[in-house]
């Protein structure tokens, strides 16, 4: 491991000794305007990424600091060989896969795609995303420009004919079970200590992708349970109690099926309606999967912690 990727896993701890410390993070609050902030963020390991900035804005300071990371993840990225550079192509693929979705939504809308293209995340960017505002329907979408993809291979694992007839929320539980089966099965390839580690990342995905999926479709009249079974990744805690779940129609359901799983279980909230009790429970679920993502940092020898490098856009 050493030989090939030891000097990639020391950069990324390198990285991880340059996050804001208690203290830097202390000052930070106690700024009262921008300047004063990037002022405090100049003597963290930040530095002078906003010097070159006139006008300081809170916009500003995110897309400078999304740069700076995404710049470090390249710079990796061209360090890599197999199978590591494999690995992180597959931590760019979920954000590809939101960017193609929020291209969805917008036409799906009516807003103005040219647009939305300034909001895509740079490590979803691939040869061809331009010419998905030019799509009709997301089937001209598929046959023009995603087929040929890097993520084209999760559409096609949906075996679906017509995308156009799918609501939005179902098209993107499917690519993201596609997507967390694929690189879990790539993991389980790779074996060793990453596939220990990235497994217990991967089947933790898959179990909130599954309640979390439940919990946006209760209501949705065109998913029936069938439907919403075949969205559920194929592992993870919940596997055997899959067909349950699909059954499910309020989140007072939803919790008496999760009663084996305390894990999951306390993190449902009663007093919230459907849409609240949500968004809560998505607050909860980054709380847990940061938990989870530092561990798979401080393990040794092993692919897991260069997830630090870009943060899932569902933790975003």
């Amino acid at each position: 491991f050493n030989i090939h990727e030891g000097s990639i896993e020391a950069v990324v701890h390198g990285y991880k000794n340059g996050f804001i410390r208690p203290e830097e993070y202390n000052n930070i609050c106690q700024c009262e305007t921008l300047n004063d902030m990037k002022s405090q963020l100049q003597v963290t390991d930040y530095g002078n990424f906003l010097q070159s900035e006139g006008v300081i804005t809170s916009r500003v300071i995110h897309a400078k600091a999304t740069e700076k990371m995404v710049n470090e993840f390249f710079e990796m990225r061209e360090w890599a060989t197999a199978p590591l550079s494999t690995f992180l192509d597959y931590i760019s693929y979920e954000h590809m896969i939101n960017n193609v979705l929020k291209l969805i939504s917008a036409k799906r809308s009516g807003s103005e795609s040219l647009d939305v293209l300034y909001k895509l995340h740079p490590l979803g960017l691939f040869p061809g995303i331009n010419a998905l505002t030019a799509a009709t329907d997301i089937e001209d979408m598929f046959e023009t420009v995603l087929v040929d993809s890097p993520i084209g291979k999760f559409f096609v694992a949906s075996q679906q004919k017509d995308f156009d007839e799918l609501s939005l929320e179902y098209i993107r539980a499917m690519l993201q079970r596609n997507y967390i089966e694929s690189f879990y099965d790539f993991c389980l390839s790779v074996g060793g200590e990453t596939a220990m580690v990235m497994c217990t990342v991967l089947e933790f995905e898959a179990d909130r992708s599954v309640i979390t999926t439940t919990a946006n479709t209760i209501g949705m009249r065109d998913i029936l349970p069938g439907d919403r079974r075949k969205l559920y990744p194929n592992l993870g805690c919940l596997v055997d109690i899959q067909d349950d779940l699909s059954m499910v129609e309020d989140m007072d359901q939803l919790k008496d099926r999760l009663k084996r799983f305390p894990e999951f279980y306390n993190l449902m909230d009663d007093d919230r309606n459907i849409s609240d009790g949500s968004k809560s429970l998505e607050r909860k679920f980054v709380d847990v999967s940061t938990q989870i993502y530092r561990d798979a940092l401080s393990r040794q020898y092993q692919y897991g912690c260069l997830l630090y490098t870009s943060p899932s856009p569902r933790d975003s």
